[in-house]
């Protein structure tokens, strides 16, 4: 058994189980409820470009390649037709 888990880390890093992407995702600094579990946390994307911006709360269940980003497109559609667009989330 210490052989899947040293291979799992290895390949996944902090997505090798649901309690290590949730514990990184919190040392980040995702607000993540209690109860929490991330199926197929190797499937799951969380944005972590704004980690502030996440807060999850109590018992929440995710499952296989759901993804949470922290921004949207519509920037990215006003720079195109103003040019440069100031301001983001800040943290």
């Amino acid at each position: 058994m210490f052989i899947k888990e040293a291979v799992r880390k290895l390949i996944y890093h902090e997505r090798r189980s649901s309690k290590s992407y949730i514990q990184h995702l919190r040392d980040k600094g995702a607000s993540i409820g209690n109860g929490c579990e991330i199926f197929n946390p190797e499937t799951v994307t969380i944005d972590g470009t704004r980690p502030w911006l996440i807060t999850i709360g109590n018992n929440v269940q995710i499952t296989r390649g759901v993804t949470i980003l922290t921004h949207g497109y519509d920037w990215y559609v006003l720079k195109g037709v103003y040019g440069e667009v100031l301001g983001s989330g800040g943290g």
